[in-house]
């Protein structure tokens, strides 16, 4: 999967540091070491809060996937997944505790913890998400609509989901509805079935 990137946004390096983290962790550093090499970026350590282009981040996606083997949706969904426990021990959790005690509580609040966020850091760009609430064959379901800029990340976000599930002991079902329309504003739309 090639990523097509014209703006000029940036991540900050916590997100690189992230992605170092889970591949070094599970291949090794020279497997992380190749990966930088294909990208032409060192393979050290990012500064978490400094700011690098979306490029680079969806460069070392996509070199990832290709030294792995792996499918870049494949990956991002175990990125995301890894995410929720990378930030918790990064210092992040009792933040995100801050915002949701449970599941549906922390959706309920995405919005608000991207806001805090961007006080910490000002050229964050969040995402935006709508939560809406109803009843399914007896168990709450939960519509999320995620609303980006930037392309490419749903499966992100659907290991984002996963793992958020998991740090907050929810058994559920979730799923990628797919996309609301056709356009770039479109949002993707996800289901979350909460179970008992």
């Amino acid at each position: 999967m090639a990523f097509f990137f014209a703006n000029v946004w940036t991540m900050y390096g916590l997100v690189n540091e992230a992605m170092r983290d889970m591949v070094v962790s599970r291949q090794g550093e020279a497997c992380w070491a190749e990966i930088c090499g294909r990208v032409g970026v060192p393979s050290t350590e990012f500064v978490a809060m400094q700011a690098y282009p979306d490029a680079m981040t969806y460069g070392l996606v996509g070199a990832a996937s290709e030294v792995l083997a792996t499918p870049a949706g494949d990956l991002l969904r175990s990125f995301g997944d890894y995410w929720i426990t990378f930030t918790a021990e990064q210092g992040y959790g009792e933040m995100m505790d801050l915002f949701g005690k449970d599941l549906l509580s922390c959706l309920r609040n995405l919005n608000g913890m991207h806001a805090h966020m961007g006080v910490m850091m000002p050229e964050l760009r969040p995402p935006r998400f709508e939560v809406t609430e109803r009843e399914g064959s007896g168990v709450p379901v939960v519509e999320l609509r995620y609303y980006s800029k930037r392309p490419g990340l749903m499966p992100f976000v659907l290991g984002l989901l996963e793992g958020l599930a998991r740090k907050f002991g929810q058994k559920a079902e979730i799923g990628h509805v797919g996309r609301a329309s056709e356009g770039p504003d479109s949002p993707e739309i996800f289901e979350i079935r909460l179970l008992a």
